[in-house]
């Protein structure tokens, strides 16, 4: 087999496995414990930069259950109430709508967007820690 073929071959591995487990504890998000609407739109964007290995803008089964792995651990390394909560509420029972096995950007809009609504009470754009 040519170097470069092997090479290849390599990096084709590589990029084939899925993201490794990342301490979510880390992520900042939100001023002050409060979050926005955009606050929450920036943590998807990041979820599936970080989570969705193949690029194919859908978190199957062995990236989503990286992610859940990844959002235990960062509960078990931390106090902050929103990372406690997204271990359960972020489980693949409420963002997989068409119970495809796969979780879409659009499935976790719509999942994230019907929970910001529940909790913002006051409707005010804002979720602060007495919110959650």
């Amino acid at each position: 087999m040519k170097p470069t073929l092997i090479a290849a071959s390599i990096i084709a591995g590589v990029l084939a496995l899925p993201a490794h487990a990342e301490d979510l504890s880390k992520w900042e998000f939100g001023i002050n414990g409060n979050l926005t609407w955009d606050d929450v739109q920036s943590l998807r964007i990041k979820i599936f930069e970080t989570f969705d290995a193949d690029g194919d803008g859908a978190l199957n089964s062995e990236e989503y259950t990286t992610f859940d792995k990844a959002r235990r651990e960062a509960a078990n390394n931390t106090d902050s109430s929103f990372l406690l909560r997204s271990v359960d509420g972020m489980s693949r029972q409420y963002m997989d709508a068409n119970l495809d096995g796969k979780v879409t950007r659009a499935e976790m809009d719509q999942a994230l967007n019907t929970w910001f609504a529940s909790v913002d009470k006051d409707a005010d754009g804002i979720i602060t820690k007495g919110n959650f």
